[in-house]
């Protein structure tokens, strides 16, 4: 059984107990309070209890006992790790005496020489990657948070755990044969890409609440917005290079890291449902004006999302593949996509540049309408559609 299991074992039993006791935990919260308060003390299972029904409470009083509470360092580590989540979600709340006092004495570890360091993994289609924070600890090994981000959703999952420098070596061997290998990355800039995250959304698994808890073994101040160092790294790229990386920018979707981008669902499903309505129509049409209207329909989806909403999102998720392939530095044709990349993130960020000749944002489109053509034309070769079709088959 986890550690987790444990803890909500222990919650089940706690309610029992207090209810064994008539304690109403329905009651109003001005009536649940003292009854919780009084109950203190009497059973480590009802006091955890105690601790997570407290939390829910956005009373002053409730969070000032939960201070006086923590201040009196209960031996049960579950209990502590309880109260100072409660009090979390009560200064989220906008409870004032939930913030708890900064001890006047830093630990010792604040003032170990060795910074953290930072990793990332390159995006996914729908905006996701991982993050690695490492620090070295003073009785060996590396303590390890790790979590899953995404640009839109937030914070999906966040862990913490112990390793050694070859363990550490493994996980990241395994996730460059699964997806990509993790590339170092400024550790302050990580740090802010996680932070960011949870305030956009947290995880729901239990852990999550925790995050500034599990952040506070790297850092204890809150983080000031950091950019991305990617302007600083790529260099100038003159506009006669970029038109020539932005006419060839679809050769990316032959790279492993952009094997899976299509559009998101929540842009496209709209134009997905119309390329089947018109696929579907009784009216009977040849097969030039039944490609008319399947290109129209991807033409009006991409004037919509990269007009729309998805212009700053691509631009902001290229600027971050551009950053990923500089950092990786794999090899020589690392910087060549990354200068692609980053072209791209330009033309999407200028608000005045027109974008259907761009071939990656026309081959993207494509993909996301790719798995709706008839089997015997998607699998045809030949020469593309002329312009102005969208239907244009990634290189």
């Amino acid at each position: 059984m986890s550690r987790k299991e444990k803890r909500e074992e222990r919650l089940i039993k706690g309610d029992e107990a207090l209810e064994a006791r008539g304690l109403d935990l329905d009651a109003p919260d001005e009536e649940l309070l003292p009854a919780l308060i009084a109950a203190r003390g009497e059973d480590p299972d009802a006091d955890l209890s105690i601790a997570d029904l407290m939390g829910s409470i956005a009373m002053e009083e409730a969070a000032r006992h939960l201070v006086e509470w923590d201040k009196a360092s209960p031996p049960d580590k579950d209990l502590t790790r309880m109260i100072r989540k409660s009090l979390f979600r009560l200064q989220q709340r906008g409870i004032a005496a939930a913030v708890r006092e900064v001890p006047p004495v830093e630990p010792v570890r604040i003032f170990d020489p060795v910074e953290p360091a930072g990793y990332l993994s390159p995006m996914d289609g729908w905006g996701n990657r991982l993050t690695w924070l490492t620090r070295p600890r003073p009785e060996g090994g590396l303590v390890v948070l790790t979590s899953l981000i995404g640009d839109v959703t937030g914070m999906r999952e966040v862990h913490e755990f112990f390793a050694n420098k070859g363990q550490l070596k493994e996980i990241f061997a395994d996730a460059a044969h699964h997806s990509a290998q993790p590339a170092a990355a400024p550790h302050r800039y990580v740090d802010w890409l996680m932070w960011d995250a949870y305030r956009r959304g947290v995880p729901r698994d239990e852990q999550g609440g925790g995050y500034p808890l599990l952040r506070a073994d790297f850092y204890t101040e809150v983080p000031s917005p950091v950019a991305s160092p990617v302007h600083e790294l790529i260099g100038a790229a003159g506009a006669t290079d970029d038109e020539r990386l932005l006419d060839e920018s679809a050769q990316l979707f032959s790279e492993k890291e952009f094997s899976g981008w299509a559009l998101p669902d929540d842009l496209v499903k709209l134009h997905q449902a119309r390329f089947r309505d018109a696929q579907d129509s009784t009216l009977v049409l040849s097969k030039e004006a039944m490609t008319e209207r399947l290109t129209g329909v991807i033409d009006k989806a991409f004037d919509e999302i990269f007009v729309g909403e998805g212009r700053a999102l691509y631009a902001t998720r290229l600027q971050e593949m551009a950053l990923w392939y500089l950092l990786a530095a794999r090899d020589a044709r690392d910087r060549s996509r990354a200068l692609t990349c980053y072209a791209l993130h330009r033309a999407l960020a200028d608000s005045q540049r027109r974008l259907k000749e761009v071939s990656f944002l026309r081959a993207l489109a494509f993909r996301s309408f790719l798995h709706l053509l008839p089997r015997e034309g998607a699998e045809q070769e030949g020469p593309e559609p002329t312009a102005p079709s969208l239907i244009v088959r990634p290189d």
